[in-house]
Protein backbone atom coordinates (compact mmCIF):
# COMPACT_ATOMS: atom_id res chain seq x y z
CA UNK A 1 0.00 0.00 0.00
CA UNK A 2 1.50 3.67 -0.58
CA UNK A 3 1.97 5.75 1.71
CA UNK A 4 0.05 8.53 2.71
CA UNK A 5 1.17 12.42 1.93
CA UNK A 6 2.02 13.50 5.32
CA UNK A 7 2.75 16.75 6.79
CA UNK A 8 4.24 16.77 10.78
CA UNK A 9 3.83 19.79 12.21
CA UNK A 10 1.78 20.48 15.14
CA UNK A 11 -0.65 22.66 13.34
CA UNK A 12 -2.68 24.08 16.94
CA UNK A 13 0.69 24.94 18.33
CA UNK A 14 0.86 28.43 19.58
CA UNK A 15 3.38 30.13 16.93
CA UNK A 16 1.59 27.67 14.13
CA UNK A 17 -2.25 29.15 15.31
CA UNK A 18 -0.89 32.78 14.62
CA UNK A 19 1.06 31.88 11.51
CA UNK A 20 -1.08 29.61 10.32
CA UNK A 21 -1.34 30.77 6.76
CA UNK A 22 2.10 29.08 5.99
CA UNK A 23 0.93 25.79 7.19
CA UNK A 24 -1.94 25.78 5.69
CA UNK A 25 -0.13 26.89 2.32
CA UNK A 26 2.02 23.97 3.00
CA UNK A 27 -0.52 21.62 3.10
CA UNK A 28 -2.42 22.49 0.18
CA UNK A 29 0.96 22.04 -1.81
CA UNK A 30 1.92 18.87 -0.67
CA UNK A 31 -1.45 16.94 -1.92
CA UNK A 32 -5.58 17.32 -1.95
CA UNK A 33 -5.47 15.90 1.22
CA UNK A 34 -3.09 15.35 3.61
CA UNK A 35 -2.32 13.18 6.93
CA UNK A 36 -1.03 15.22 9.41
CA UNK A 37 0.85 12.85 12.13
CA UNK A 38 1.10 15.19 15.29
CA UNK A 39 -2.42 14.92 15.58
CA UNK A 40 -3.67 11.60 13.44
CA UNK A 41 -6.10 13.77 11.38
CA UNK A 42 -6.30 13.92 7.78
CA UNK A 43 -6.29 17.69 6.49
CA UNK A 44 -7.94 18.97 3.53
CA UNK A 45 -7.30 22.32 2.37
CA UNK A 46 -7.93 22.91 -1.43
CA UNK A 47 -10.71 25.17 -2.41
CA UNK A 48 -11.73 22.40 -5.07
CA UNK A 49 -11.73 19.83 -2.64
CA UNK A 50 -12.91 21.54 0.76
CA UNK A 51 -16.22 22.35 -1.54
CA UNK A 52 -16.37 19.02 -2.79
CA UNK A 53 -15.72 17.50 0.69
CA UNK A 54 -18.60 19.67 2.37
CA UNK A 55 -21.03 18.60 -0.14
CA UNK A 56 -20.57 15.42 0.47
CA UNK A 57 -22.50 15.14 3.96
CA UNK A 58 -23.02 11.55 3.73
CA UNK A 59 -19.35 10.26 3.12
CA UNK A 60 -17.74 12.45 5.43
CA UNK A 61 -20.58 13.41 8.21
CA UNK A 62 -21.14 15.75 10.82
CA UNK A 63 -23.09 13.12 13.26
CA UNK A 64 -20.15 11.64 14.96
CA UNK A 65 -18.82 14.95 16.01
CA UNK A 66 -17.34 18.07 14.32
CA UNK A 67 -13.98 18.56 16.65
CA UNK A 68 -10.58 17.32 16.78
CA UNK A 69 -10.71 15.44 19.56
CA UNK A 70 -12.72 12.40 20.70
CA UNK A 71 -13.87 13.51 24.22
CA UNK A 72 -15.78 16.17 22.42
CA UNK A 73 -16.75 13.97 19.69
CA UNK A 74 -18.17 11.40 22.11
CA UNK A 75 -20.96 14.11 23.63
CA UNK A 76 -23.19 13.69 21.13
CA UNK A 77 -24.50 17.29 21.44
CA UNK A 78 -28.38 17.15 19.75
CA UNK A 79 -27.07 20.85 18.02
CA UNK A 80 -27.72 20.98 13.72
CA UNK A 81 -23.58 20.93 13.32
CA UNK A 82 -23.59 17.65 14.96
CA UNK A 83 -26.54 15.81 12.59
CA UNK A 84 -26.97 14.47 9.21
CA UNK A 85 -29.49 13.16 6.49
CA UNK A 86 -33.18 13.79 7.75
CA UNK A 87 -32.12 14.27 11.47
CA UNK A 88 -30.42 17.63 10.20
CA UNK A 89 -32.89 18.36 8.07
CA UNK A 90 -35.67 18.82 10.76
CA UNK A 91 -33.60 20.35 13.11
CA UNK A 92 -32.73 22.75 10.52
CA UNK A 93 -35.80 23.54 9.73
CA UNK A 94 -36.88 24.68 12.66
CA UNK A 95 -33.66 27.02 13.64
CA UNK A 96 -33.70 28.42 10.01
CA UNK A 97 -36.41 29.96 10.28
CA UNK A 98 -36.38 33.53 11.97
CA UNK A 99 -32.83 33.42 9.69
CA UNK A 100 -33.95 33.53 6.35
CA UNK A 101 -34.17 36.65 4.29
CA UNK A 102 -37.40 37.35 4.40
CA UNK A 103 -37.90 37.96 8.18
CA UNK A 104 -34.16 39.70 8.15
CA UNK A 105 -35.71 42.08 6.16
CA UNK A 106 -38.23 43.32 8.49
CA UNK A 107 -34.90 43.60 10.97
CA UNK A 108 -32.92 45.69 8.48
CA UNK A 109 -34.11 49.27 9.70
CA UNK A 110 -33.83 48.56 13.21
CA UNK A 111 -30.44 46.95 12.53
CA UNK A 112 -29.26 49.52 10.55
CA UNK A 113 -30.25 52.95 13.12
CA UNK A 114 -28.24 50.84 15.53
CA UNK A 115 -25.60 50.91 13.41
CA UNK A 116 -25.86 54.27 12.77
CA UNK A 117 -25.92 55.45 16.45
CA UNK A 118 -23.17 53.62 16.96
CA UNK A 119 -21.20 55.38 15.10
CA UNK A 120 -22.40 58.27 15.30
CA UNK A 121 -21.07 57.14 19.17
CA UNK A 122 -17.84 56.39 18.68
CA UNK A 123 -16.85 58.87 15.81
CA UNK A 124 -17.86 61.75 18.89
CA UNK A 125 -15.55 59.68 21.57
CA UNK A 126 -11.81 59.60 20.35
CA UNK A 127 -9.69 56.49 20.37
CA UNK A 128 -11.49 52.87 21.17
CA UNK A 129 -11.09 49.31 21.62
CA UNK A 130 -12.83 48.22 18.25
CA UNK A 131 -13.53 44.74 19.61
CA UNK A 132 -15.54 45.16 22.73
CA UNK A 133 -16.75 48.83 21.54
CA UNK A 134 -17.14 48.13 17.37
CA UNK A 135 -17.75 44.29 16.57
CA UNK A 136 -18.80 42.72 19.22
CA UNK A 137 -22.47 45.54 20.11
CA UNK A 138 -24.64 44.46 17.42
CA UNK A 139 -24.09 40.80 17.78
CA UNK A 140 -24.68 41.46 21.37
CA UNK A 141 -27.12 43.69 21.80
CA UNK A 142 -29.18 42.81 18.38
CA UNK A 143 -28.60 38.90 18.42
CA UNK A 144 -29.42 38.80 22.46
CA UNK A 145 -32.85 40.34 22.26
CA UNK A 146 -33.45 38.39 18.92
CA UNK A 147 -32.82 34.48 20.61
CA UNK A 148 -34.49 36.04 23.99
CA UNK A 149 -32.11 34.96 26.70
CA UNK A 150 -33.17 35.74 30.21
CA UNK A 151 -29.88 38.13 31.74
CA UNK A 152 -27.87 35.18 33.00
CA UNK A 153 -27.23 33.73 29.63
CA UNK A 154 -26.39 36.90 27.88
CA UNK A 155 -23.98 37.54 30.74
CA UNK A 156 -22.33 34.48 29.84
CA UNK A 157 -23.19 33.80 25.85
CA UNK A 158 -19.47 35.64 24.31
CA UNK A 159 -17.53 33.33 26.84
CA UNK A 160 -19.81 30.00 26.46
CA UNK A 161 -19.29 30.86 22.61
CA UNK A 162 -15.42 31.01 22.66
CA UNK A 163 -15.12 28.31 24.80
CA UNK A 164 -17.22 25.82 22.66
CA UNK A 165 -15.39 26.59 19.92
CA UNK A 166 -11.79 25.66 21.93
CA UNK A 167 -12.96 22.89 22.85
CA UNK A 168 -13.28 21.49 19.42
CA UNK A 169 -9.72 21.60 18.54
CA UNK A 170 -7.35 18.79 19.84
CA UNK A 171 -6.91 17.79 23.28
CA UNK A 172 -4.50 20.24 24.29
CA UNK A 173 -4.37 23.12 26.99
CA UNK A 174 -6.77 25.47 25.01
CA UNK A 175 -9.43 22.46 24.77
CA UNK A 176 -8.75 21.57 28.80
CA UNK A 177 -9.01 25.34 29.51
CA UNK A 178 -12.38 25.16 27.46
CA UNK A 179 -14.07 22.15 28.96
CA UNK A 180 -15.77 24.07 32.68
CA UNK A 181 -16.60 26.72 30.69
CA UNK A 182 -18.51 24.38 28.19
CA UNK A 183 -19.82 22.04 30.79
CA UNK A 184 -21.52 25.14 32.25
CA UNK A 185 -22.65 25.74 28.66
CA UNK A 186 -24.80 22.54 29.16
CA UNK A 187 -26.01 22.69 32.51
CA UNK A 188 -27.69 26.00 31.69
CA UNK A 189 -29.11 24.64 28.50
CA UNK A 190 -30.29 21.33 30.61
CA UNK A 191 -32.05 24.00 32.54
CA UNK A 192 -33.60 25.98 29.89
CA UNK A 193 -37.42 25.91 29.45
CA UNK A 194 -40.40 27.77 27.48
CA UNK A 195 -41.06 29.88 30.85
CA UNK A 196 -37.63 31.13 30.94
CA UNK A 197 -37.14 32.65 27.59
CA UNK A 198 -38.24 35.79 26.85
CA UNK A 199 -41.75 35.02 25.02
CA UNK A 200 -41.48 35.92 21.22
CA UNK A 201 -38.26 35.38 20.75
CA UNK A 202 -36.39 32.86 18.75
CA UNK A 203 -35.33 30.39 21.75
CA UNK A 204 -39.34 30.43 22.27
CA UNK A 205 -39.61 29.49 18.69
CA UNK A 206 -37.71 26.45 19.41
CA UNK A 207 -39.18 25.13 22.51
CA UNK A 208 -42.81 25.77 20.84
CA UNK A 209 -41.70 23.27 17.79
CA UNK A 210 -41.05 20.86 20.60
CA UNK A 211 -43.82 21.40 22.07
CA UNK A 212 -45.47 20.78 18.57
CA UNK A 213 -43.31 17.35 18.21
CA UNK A 214 -41.31 18.53 15.58
CA UNK A 215 -38.13 18.27 17.20
CA UNK A 216 -37.58 17.15 20.52
CA UNK A 217 -37.30 18.57 24.10
CA UNK A 218 -33.68 17.67 24.67
CA UNK A 219 -33.27 19.05 21.06
CA UNK A 220 -34.69 22.33 21.67
CA UNK A 221 -32.76 23.46 24.70
CA UNK A 222 -29.33 21.80 22.87
CA UNK A 223 -30.63 23.99 19.69
CA UNK A 224 -30.21 26.77 21.81
CA UNK A 225 -26.31 26.62 20.92
CA UNK A 226 -26.85 26.79 17.85
CA UNK A 227 -27.94 30.80 18.48
CA UNK A 228 -25.57 31.52 20.73
CA UNK A 229 -22.27 30.27 19.23
CA UNK A 230 -22.21 31.22 15.64
CA UNK A 231 -24.32 34.09 15.84
CA UNK A 232 -21.42 35.62 18.15
CA UNK A 233 -17.59 35.25 17.70
CA UNK A 234 -17.45 34.05 14.09
CA UNK A 235 -19.65 37.52 13.31
CA UNK A 236 -17.24 39.47 15.84
CA UNK A 237 -14.25 38.62 14.76
CA UNK A 238 -14.62 39.27 10.76
CA UNK A 239 -16.01 42.48 11.59
CA UNK A 240 -12.62 43.01 13.11
CA UNK A 241 -11.05 42.62 10.55
CA UNK A 242 -12.99 44.20 7.83
CA UNK A 243 -12.69 47.25 9.61
CA UNK A 244 -8.75 47.05 9.95
CA UNK A 245 -8.73 46.30 6.45
CA UNK A 246 -10.65 49.09 5.36
CA UNK A 247 -8.03 51.51 7.68
CA UNK A 248 -5.18 49.62 5.77
CA UNK A 249 -6.25 50.23 2.57
CA UNK A 250 -7.95 53.68 2.45
CA UNK A 251 -7.87 53.34 -1.17
CA UNK A 252 -11.13 50.53 -0.99
CA UNK A 253 -12.51 52.72 1.96
CA UNK A 254 -12.90 55.90 -0.44
CA UNK A 255 -13.99 53.54 -2.76
CA UNK A 256 -16.82 51.99 -0.79
CA UNK A 257 -18.00 55.59 -0.05
CA UNK A 258 -17.94 56.98 -3.31
CA UNK A 259 -19.94 53.98 -4.40
CA UNK A 260 -22.47 52.00 -1.78
CA UNK A 261 -23.01 48.98 -4.37
CA UNK A 262 -19.62 47.82 -2.96
CA UNK A 263 -20.57 47.29 0.41
CA UNK A 264 -21.54 43.96 -0.24
CA UNK A 265 -18.79 42.63 -2.18
CA UNK A 266 -15.88 44.51 0.53
CA UNK A 267 -18.05 42.59 3.24
CA UNK A 268 -17.81 38.93 1.18
CA UNK A 269 -13.73 39.68 0.79
CA UNK A 270 -13.29 40.89 4.22
CA UNK A 271 -14.62 37.84 5.34
CA UNK A 272 -13.04 35.47 2.70
CA UNK A 273 -9.98 36.65 4.02
CA UNK A 274 -10.81 36.84 7.78
CA UNK A 275 -11.94 33.20 7.32
CA UNK A 276 -12.88 33.57 11.63
CA UNK A 277 -13.18 29.57 11.68
CA UNK A 278 -10.20 27.59 10.76
CA UNK A 279 -12.70 24.40 9.69
CA UNK A 280 -14.30 22.07 11.22
CA UNK A 281 -13.93 18.10 11.41
CA UNK A 282 -15.89 15.48 9.58
CA UNK A 283 -15.81 11.50 9.96
CA UNK A 284 -15.19 9.18 6.78
CA UNK A 285 -18.25 6.73 6.64
CA UNK A 286 -16.43 4.91 4.16
CA UNK A 287 -13.27 5.42 1.71
CA UNK A 288 -13.54 8.86 0.10
CA UNK A 289 -11.36 9.91 -2.92
CA UNK A 290 -9.97 13.82 -2.63
CA UNK A 291 -8.42 14.61 -5.36
CA UNK A 292 -6.64 10.99 -6.20
CA UNK A 293 -6.09 10.77 -2.65
CA UNK A 294 -8.31 8.24 -0.41
CA UNK A 295 -9.08 9.18 3.06
CA UNK A 296 -10.03 6.11 4.49
CA UNK A 297 -13.28 4.66 6.38
CA UNK A 298 -12.88 5.72 9.98
CA UNK A 299 -10.69 8.63 9.64
CA UNK A 300 -11.52 12.03 10.90
CA UNK A 301 -10.84 14.66 8.18
CA UNK A 302 -9.74 18.23 9.37
CA UNK A 303 -11.51 20.45 6.69
CA UNK A 304 -9.82 23.40 6.39
CA UNK A 305 -11.88 26.60 5.55
CA UNK A 306 -9.56 29.53 6.39
CA UNK A 307 -7.16 27.64 3.65
CA UNK A 308 -9.67 26.81 0.79
CA UNK A 309 -10.17 30.86 1.20
CA UNK A 310 -6.66 31.71 0.50
CA UNK A 311 -5.80 29.23 -1.92
CA UNK A 312 -4.26 30.23 -5.27
CA UNK A 313 -5.40 27.77 -7.14
CA UNK A 314 -9.07 29.38 -6.77
CA UNK A 315 -8.23 33.03 -6.21
CA UNK A 316 -5.53 34.93 -7.88
CA UNK A 317 -3.71 37.48 -5.47
CA UNK A 318 -5.32 35.13 -2.43
CA UNK A 319 -3.67 37.35 0.57
CA UNK A 320 -4.96 40.65 -0.72
CA UNK A 321 -7.71 43.00 0.23
CA UNK A 322 -9.52 43.49 -2.98
CA UNK A 323 -13.13 44.64 -2.81
CA UNK A 324 -13.41 44.38 -6.53
CA UNK A 325 -13.11 40.51 -6.48
CA UNK A 326 -16.15 38.30 -6.61
CA UNK A 327 -15.37 36.68 -3.24
CA UNK A 328 -19.19 35.52 -2.88
CA UNK A 329 -18.57 31.28 -3.04
CA UNK A 330 -15.89 31.94 -0.34
CA UNK A 331 -16.53 28.89 2.27
CA UNK A 332 -15.99 31.17 5.42
CA UNK A 333 -19.20 30.10 5.99
CA UNK A 334 -19.11 26.89 4.86
CA UNK A 335 -20.06 25.04 1.98
CA UNK A 336 -23.59 22.37 1.20
CA UNK A 337 -26.16 21.02 3.30
CA UNK A 338 -24.27 22.74 6.44
CA UNK A 339 -23.61 26.09 5.64
CA UNK A 340 -24.21 27.88 8.85
CA UNK A 341 -27.39 29.29 9.16
CA UNK A 342 -26.79 33.11 10.47
CA UNK A 343 -24.32 33.51 7.74
CA UNK A 344 -27.85 36.28 6.53
CA UNK A 345 -27.94 37.77 9.47
CA UNK A 346 -24.00 37.84 9.84
CA UNK A 347 -23.67 39.31 6.40
CA UNK A 348 -26.84 42.05 7.02
CA UNK A 349 -25.10 43.00 10.29
CA UNK A 350 -21.36 43.99 8.54
CA UNK A 351 -23.19 45.77 5.67
CA UNK A 352 -25.14 47.74 8.12
CA UNK A 353 -21.81 48.66 9.90
CA UNK A 354 -20.28 49.18 6.65
CA UNK A 355 -23.16 51.88 5.59
CA UNK A 356 -22.80 53.40 8.36
CA UNK A 357 -19.07 53.91 8.39
CA UNK A 358 -19.10 55.40 4.72
CA UNK A 359 -21.69 58.15 5.85
CA UNK A 360 -20.44 59.46 8.92
CA UNK A 361 -16.68 58.57 8.64
CA UNK A 362 -13.63 60.15 6.30
CA UNK A 363 -11.03 58.06 7.21
CA UNK A 364 -10.17 54.70 9.52
CA UNK A 365 -7.21 54.82 11.96
CA UNK A 366 -6.16 51.17 13.75
CA UNK A 367 -3.20 50.72 15.87
CA UNK A 368 -1.09 47.74 16.99
CA UNK A 369 -3.99 44.36 17.14
CA UNK A 370 -3.69 41.56 19.94
CA UNK A 371 -4.84 38.35 18.12
CA UNK A 372 -7.36 36.10 19.64
CA UNK A 373 -6.23 32.85 20.40
CA UNK A 374 -8.39 29.84 19.98
CA UNK A 375 -7.90 26.47 18.40
CA UNK A 376 -10.94 27.22 15.97
CA UNK A 377 -11.35 30.64 15.83
CA UNK A 378 -8.87 33.44 14.63
CA UNK A 379 -9.00 36.94 14.59
CA UNK A 380 -8.38 40.34 16.97
CA UNK A 381 -8.60 39.96 20.83
CA UNK A 382 -8.21 44.15 20.72
CA UNK A 383 -7.85 46.16 18.03
CA UNK A 384 -7.36 49.94 19.25
CA UNK A 385 -9.23 52.16 16.56
CA UNK A 386 -9.98 55.91 16.05
CA UNK A 387 -12.77 57.11 13.62
CA UNK A 388 -11.94 60.43 11.90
Amino acid sequence: MTAPPTYNANIYARAALLDCYTHYRAIRDIAPAVFLQKHKLWAIGRFDDIRLGLRAADKLVSGEGVAANTFVNKQKAKITLTADGEEHKRRRTVLIKPLTPGPLKDLQQRIQTEADNLVARLKKGGSFDAMPAFASHLPVSVVADLVGLKPEGRENMLRWAASTFDALGVMNWRTLRALPALMELQRYVAKLSRANVVPGGWADAIFAAAEANTISMGEAKAMIIDYVGPSLDTTILATGNMLSYLAKHPEAFAAVKEDETLISNAVFESVRLASPIRGFTRLAAEDIDIGGITVPKGARALMLYASANRDERHYANPDAFDITRNARDNVAWGHGPHVCVGMHLARLEMECLLRALSQQVDRIEVGESEPFLNNVLQGFKSLPATFH
